[in-house]
């Protein structure tokens, strides 16, 4: 087993790709509307709900990864609080968006393409639990 693999089993590595996905998010989710990068194939339509969805999969995914590692007999609570907080997260991030972010909106789309992605998550636990 080299180092990599030690420090994942480890738990090293885990609240780091937690913390990366959060900031990313964050940052993604907070740019002015003009700074939102223009790439063809995110014009399809309602293709930021797949992006959203993918992200809070992710955060999910990483959280429970990390905090079921520290936790491993609370898992099915850790999973439940991930899902709620996350969720939270999401509808704040709209709150954000409206009030604070020039060109953004509120999208209702967007909390459910959201807690889609906790869904996804909650989906994916049992393969989780092998790493």
């Amino acid at each position: 087993m080299n180092s990599l693999e030690r420090s994942w089993k480890n738990g090293l590595f885990k609240p780091i790709l937690f913390c990366l996905f959060f900031i990313t998010s964050l940052i993604l989710f907070t740019l002015p509307a003009n700074k939102v990068p223009s790439v063809y194939w995110l014009e399809i339509p309602n293709f930021d709900k797949i992006i959203h969805a993918g992200i809070f999969a992710a955060l999910c995914i990483s959280a429970y990864l990390w905090l079921s590692h520290f936790y491993p007999k609370s898992e099915k609570k850790i999973a439940i609080i991930i899902v709620l907080v996350m969720a939270a997260y999401g509808v704040a991030i709209e709150f954000i968006q409206v009030t604070f972010i020039e060109g953004r909106s509120f999208e209702e789309l967007d909390i459910a393409a959201d807690f889609t992605g906790c869904i996804i998550f909650l989906l994916c636990r049992p393969l989780l639990k092998l790493f």
